[in-house]
């Protein structure tokens, strides 16, 4: 009834690479926000998990773009 579906090496390396962009991102974002505020640099570390959580929300954003994509993408292939 089910099919077994198989996640490929390369698929599971284009999709860390994504996320590592993201996360890179949203790091990015904090260091800026830190130098722009003066606030100490332990928030580098401190704040990881709001780095990560913003890093989320930017691969959801990523993901959504790329479904939006796909489907729009499909209107004008002609069978």
């Amino acid at each position: 009834m089910f099919r077994d579906t198989t996640i490929t090496a390369i698929v599971k390396r284009r999709e860390l690479i994504i996320f590592g962009v993201c996360f890179l991102g949203a790091y990015l974002m904090n260091v800026i926000g830190i130098i722009q505020n003066h606030s100490p640099a332990k928030e580098l570390i401190t704040q990881l998990h709001v780095v990560l959580l913003v890093s989320g929300v930017f691969y959801g954003v990523v993901i959504l773009l790329r479904v939006l994509y796909h489907l729009i993408s499909r209107l004008w292939v002609r069978k």
